[in-house]
């Protein structure tokens, strides 16, 4: 499996991963991102067989029309589901712990969530090759040709110890702003919430990233929803899948999926942040699901970071 990670890429520039697995990285001044539909109440997925061929869902589909039925472009699953490369926007009134983060030019290169007033968690590798370089947050701001919310530098940096490349290690960063962020946050699954993590359940995944495999970034926030699968199908896309540190998310036919530009962002279930967008094998590819650093089961690391 190719490992492309879903954050920063501008140039890319192949590494090689302790696997000897090639690795198309990201170079933190540009990078390019994905997204989907509108924010709704979610129903679980409908799974037989082990095929997931539905999730239900309360929002409009991009021609308006209710998408909880069997109708629109499901793909040989028939997920009834419209397609979100390309997608449906969403925004910041509905989600506002979404946020992206930008480089000193204003280039923005990974997502993040606000978790607590001064606390931002991104994937580790859209921090880990420069963590004193210049970097903001930029909070409330739909659209990234507005000047709506705010952009507030990031004083501090912690990256995960264990993290050397996507797919080895804990793929986690937590940025301390350097001023607290008014409104709502949103709190971390723990260990507890292991049921967020059930192969069906159906998640929101958000970004400005691209919009379509190798395509270009969203300039509005995009959101949709995916199935969490189970760690036998995670695994068979990733032969070094590690359920106590990722899961993974996405239809058989594929179609709907984070992207470049997307990385550490939030997939969301259950009103908490159950993943941070890592990487995947392509975008939206049939039977490549999307890959997730597992917050529940990291939780209390994670949160020491954030009460630091």
């Amino acid at each position: 499996m190719v490992r492309r990670p879903r954050g920063p890429v501008v140039r890319r520039v192949v590494l090689l991963a302790s696997t000897a697995v090639a690795v198309l990285a990201v170079v933190a001044v540009g990078l390019v991102g994905f997204g989907g539909r509108s924010s709704a109440v979610t129903t679980g997925a409908v799974v037989e067989d082990g095929s997931v061929v539905a999730v239900g869902s309360g929002s409009s589909g991009p021609d308006g029309g209710g998408s909880d039925g069997g109708s629109g472009d499901g793909g040989g699953d028939g997920v009834a589901q419209a397609r979100i490369v390309g997608g449906e926007k969403t925004s910041t009134a509905a989600e506002p712990w979404v946020v992206y983060l930008t480089d000193s030019s204003g280039f923005q290169f990974c997502g993040g969530t606000l978790v607590a007033p001064t606390k931002v968690v991104t994937a580790a590798h859209c921090t880990a090759s420069s963590p004193e370089r210049k970097m903001f947050a930029v909070v409330g701001r739909d659209d990234k040709d507005s000047k709506a919310g705010t952009s507030v530098p990031i004083a501090k940096t912690w990256v995960s110890p264990t993290f050397s490349a996507v797919g080895n290690g804990l793929d986690v960063s937590v940025l301390t702003l350097e001023k607290p962020v008014d409104g709502p946050t949103l709190p971390l699954a723990t260990a507890a919430d292991s049921a967020l993590y059930g192969a069906g359940t159906a998640a929101r995944i958000y970004g400005w990233g691209a919009t379509s495999e190798n395509g270009t970034p969203s300039r509005y926030l995009l959101g949709a929803t995916v199935p969490i699968r189970d760690d036998s199908y995670c695994k068979g896309s990733a032969a070094s899948y590690d359920p106590e540190l990722l899961t993974c998310a996405g239809f058989d036919s594929g179609g709907v999926d984070t992207c470049q530009g997307d990385s550490g962002g939030p997939l969301v279930a259950g009103g908490k942040l159950i993943g941070i967008t890592s990487y995947g094998d392509g975008c939206a590819r049939a039977g490549k699901p999307g890959y997730y650093t597992r917050v529940g089961a990291n939780s209390a690391l994670i949160q020491k970071q954030i009460a630091s």
